[in-house]
């Protein structure tokens, strides 16, 4: 053997034994957890298609929420209007943030109803969205559960699409699917969806509250904000209303009778924060406007609408 042979030969006995794996005690098998833990973590896991979803946002037709008489058409109008809706959504937020001295339960989920039709409640869910969504600390989900008109629906141009009567009878259609992510930041929308002749007890059964807290997204705190029937229209508006946090009741200035108001505020439940907001007044803002407690309730109002 020549001294290459015999240097390479020694190399090799120099050369240290490869190391071996790393222990790990108590290993846990792959997949050892139950089917119901992987189905939970499968769910929670679900990415939220208002941050996924690569279709263009769907356009919000200003002018065509004008002619409808869901926004103001005068300019000055406007800012009165924002001014307004300010002071109705700033206790709602605070109900949010907890800064009551008892946390109210589901306080993120709003609906915005009435007495008798009329009284302009889908202007007023309109407009609180429009505003909660300028909110740097919130995204907003305007939910059209006024099933019998779909006004926000029609006038969207969403009318055709998969809402929340698709999500509430098909099990197999997950809440995500009929989110809709407008061009407006921080805003979204769920379609009314197909009539079904159920609508009651859809709102009322047992998937009602798991769609609530999957339309409650995974992300970023999201506010839920629908548009009711009204409560003494409709048998489903008082069930929808039983499944939210804060309940703001719209009443029309010389339109909606004292026994309706006292009617439609008999069927909510104490655990409920509800507001009334005064509509259609005519009277100038610095006259006319009100804040005030009695009891749980509190109330507002919006001016030349």
């Amino acid at each position: 053997m020549n001294i290459v042979e015999k240097a390479a030969e020694k190399l090799k006995t120099l050369q240290p034994e490869p190391p071996l794996p790393p222990q790990i005690e108590n290993a846990v098998p792959l997949h050892s957890a139950s089917t119901v833990e992987r189905f939970q973590e499968r769910v929670w896991a679900e990415v939220d298609p208002s941050t996924a979803d690569s279709t263009p946002p769907w356009h919000v037709d200003e002018k065509a929420l004008q002619r409808a008489g869901l926004l103001p058409r005068e300019d000055g109008a406007g800012g009165r209007l924002a001014d307004e809706v300010r002071r109705v959504k700033r206790p709602l937020l605070d109900n949010v943030r907890g800064k009551d001295v008892k946390p109210l339960e589901y306080a993120q989920r709003i609906v915005v109803t009435s007495a008798v039709p009329g009284e302009g409640k889908t202007f007023t869910a309109v407009n609180l969205a429009l505003s909660l969504a300028r909110e740097p600390d919130f995204e907003v989900l305007l939910v059209d559960g006024d099933i019998p008109k779909s006004d926000i629906t029609q006038v969207l141009g969403l009318h055709g699409r998969p809402g929340l009567m698709e999500v509430l009878a098909d099990e197999h259609c997950r809440p995500s699917d009929v989110v809709v992510r407008t061009d407006i930041p921080n805003l979204l929308v769920v379609p009314a969806g197909k009539r079904h002749p159920l609508t009651a007890e859809l709102f009322g059964g047992r998937r009602m509250e798991s769609v609530l807290k999957g339309l409650g997204g995974h992300g970023r705190q999201r506010l839920l904000v629908f548009d009711s029937s009204p409560l003494l229209a409709t048998p489903e508006s008082q069930t929808l209303v039983s499944h939210m946090g804060q309940v703001l009741v719209v009443v029309g200035a010389g339109h909606t009778r004292q026994h309706e108001v006292a009617s439609a505020l008999e069927v909510l439940g104490d655990s409920q924060y509800v507001g009334l907001v005064l509509n259609m007044s005519r009277l100038p803002a610095i006259e006319n406007h009100y804040y005030s407690h009695y009891s749980h309730y509190s109330h507002y109002q919006f001016q030349d609408q």
